[in-house]
């Protein structure tokens, strides 16, 4: 009789903790943000993935980052096919915040990226009391981002001090193979000319006038129409046309690890990225 209560005391306990450590989990990842310290000084820095991009898109350049940058933080914001939001992280003051953006629905278009965004910034200027924010996008990221800024002025935002682009084709990708019969929204917008890409060149006078933009591209070999193997350096730098010249500037990588998706793993892009954003670490 003594053995089975030590069994059921054992079983217990171990109930008891496993329990605990599930509450405490789901606590940390979903529970809200509160505004009781001052973060109007504070500027966290949103990473916004590209077409068919995941968590792991980012995940290792912020692992990086996380290792240069001094008291820095990482939450994700996920966004599900419906459009809720859910944070993973909690925030306690750190100076240098990372809001890794994770879409569900990984191939939609700039229209609806915008629109998640656009809850994305709203949430970090409402529930944390961000005043500004820096935007980081790869890929279509980079489109989704810099169309927020040409369609979102309303003071429910944080004002975007700084954009970084990286791979983002801005005059469109022009390889066939990267389309097929019944393509997605994404792959739409991402067409030579298509309307959304059209659209955000006619509405470049909305484009703040105090966001900084860093263009980044990537060159496999030197020629008359070099690329990273899937977006040319001409439509990565084509935000050029866009942002106003006087806060405009790029860098472009010419080596066999400036591919398209190695971009964001390039140690030379890790130190562009440091040195815009924060110049004076």
């Amino acid at each position: 009789m003594t053995e089975k209560l030590k069994q059921f005391r054992y079983v217990f306990f171990f109930v008891v903790v496993a329990s605990l450590i599930v509450i405490g989990s789901s606590t940390y990842i979903f529970s809200k943000p509160t505004r009781s310290q001052d973060n109007a000084e504070i500027v966290p820095t949103v990473f916004v993935h590209g077409f068919k991009g995941t968590y792991r898109s980012f995940d290792t350049l912020l692992d990086r980052l996380e290792t240069g940058i001094p008291d820095a933080r990482r939450l994700t914001f996920h966004i599900n096919k419906q459009g809720d939001l859910t944070i993973k992280g909690r925030y306690f003051s750190q100076k240098h915040p990372f809001i890794q953006v994770v879409f569900e629905n990984n191939q939609a278009s700039i229209t609806d990226q915008t629109m998640w965004l656009r809850k994305v910034m709203t949430t970090l200027h409402e529930n944390y009391g961000f005043e500004k924010a820096n935007l980081v996008g790869h890929s279509m990221g980079g489109l989704a981002a810099a169309n927020f800024l040409l369609t979102s002025s309303e003071d429910i935002y944080p004002s975007v001090d700084k954009l970084i682009v990286i791979g983002s084709p801005f005059k469109g990708i022009s390889a066939e193979r990267y389309y097929k019969p019944g393509s997605s929204a994404a792959a739409v917008d991402l067409r030579v000319d298509s309307p959304a890409l059209l659209s955000m060149a006619d509405h470049k006078a909305a484009f703040p006038a105090d966001t900084k933009v860093l263009a980044v591209a990537g060159a496999l070999q030197r020629s008359d129409n070099p690329g990273d193997g899937l977006v040319a350096v001409s439509s990565a730098l084509g935000i050029k046309d866009i942002v106003p010249a006087t806060h405009y500037s790029q860098e472009v990588f010419y080596d066999t690890e400036a591919t398209h998706s190695g971009l964001h793993e390039h140690r030379g892009v890790d130190k562009a990225i440091t040195a815009f954003l924060w110049p004076n670490l």
